[in-house]
């Protein structure tokens, strides 16, 4: 019994399931979740397709001012992304660009003030709606709708060079993170993993991270406690 009560010891406390994160433990399958600085993450990274919407994020990827604000800085990262009219802030006059404080135009406050997304954040169809007083075409989709072969066929091509990109609203504790509710943008798909590139406007606390498609659909189709709708994508294009 005592060699017994040692064995199950040793297990749990050297045993990688237990030791390691899930990010970090050495198995022979890739990990559900990886992140952009680990060993697996440089290897997927290696391997973008040269046509993945990342290249034209990543020039424009903004960190939220706020740390409700991840709503408003995964938007104006799309739309900056995007060839259409931007407006002028005074921070960067004469030059147009999208901010965090201009995203917040007469139209757009008619849907959400900037009080209320401080407070209690922006649920999905507020994003698209927002959205779409930018003048750009927004497309909402409630994650439990969309079966994980759906959200997969969706993806790969959405982030593909076709002119949309794709906003995301999961819960974090199914990716093993801190914290509830986000937004955040999708970057890329990488087939050989079958697993998806987020670009986390909470720069200051994840990096970039891959997602597998089946952990991303069940984050997606859990419920906003603000709507009493399920997460899910908004798919933007002009």
């Amino acid at each position: 019994m005592k060699n017994l009560v040692l064995a199950i010891i040793l297990y749990v406390f050297v045993s990688p399931a237990f030791g390691e994160s899930p990010a970090t433990a050495s198995t022979s399958a890739q990990p559900a979740v990886v992140y952009w600085d680990s060993a697996e993450g440089k290897a997927l990274r290696a391997r973008m397709p040269a046509d993945a919407d990342y290249w034209q994020l990543a020039p424009n990827f903004a960190a939220q001012i706020t740390q409700s604000y991840c709503s408003v800085a995964s938007a104006i990262t799309v739309l900056n992304a995007m060839p259409i009219p931007k407006p002028v802030d005074p921070a960067y006059a004469p030059y147009a660009y999208f901010t965090q404080t201009n995203f917040f135009t007469p139209e757009v406050v008619k849907v959400i003030s900037p009080q209320t997304v401080l407070a209690m954040g922006m649920t999905r169809e507020q994003m698209a709606e927002t959205l779409s007083r930018q003048g750009v075409k927004a497309i909402s989709i409630a994650g439990d709708t969309l079966s994980e072969e759906g959200l997969r066929t969706l993806l790969k091509k959405a982030l593909g060079d076709d002119g949309r990109f794709v906003l995301a609203n999961y819960f974090r504790a199914n990716l093993g993170q801190v914290g509830g509710g986000h937004w955040s943008v999708l970057a890329a798909y990488d087939a050989q993993s079958d697993s998806v590139l987020i670009l986390d406007v909470a720069k200051y606390k994840y990096p970039p991270v891959w997602v597998s498609i089946g952990l991303l659909q069940q984050a997606i189709a859990t419920i906003d406690t603000t709507s009493n709708k399920a997460r899910g994508l908004v798919i933007v294009s002009k």
